[in-house]
């Protein structure tokens, strides 16, 4: 089974957040080794893969998007 390349360049265009997509792998990466199961396998069985191909996937969602939407700075 070969995984899914893993693409940080395209969450970062679906979640336009700085910070939310490194918080969110770490959260659920946190989550998985305590003891949540996982929705997808990984080669490595890493808990951070496993968290990020969840996230690009959709298997995992960040919740309250409207607050992070307060921390992009509005450019003029």
């Amino acid at each position: 089974m070969r995984d899914a390349v893993l693409n940080y360049d395209y969450l970062s265009k679906k979640i336009p957040y700085k910070y939310a997509v490194p918080i969110a792998v770490a959260k659920r990466a946190e989550a998985l080794k305590e003891y949540a199961k996982p929705y997808v396998k990984t080669n490595d069985n890493n808990p951070v893969s496993i968290a990020f191909k969840e996230l690009q996937e959709g298997y995992v969602r960040i919740k309250n998007e409207e607050i992070l939407r307060i921390l992009v700075p509005e450019v003029r």
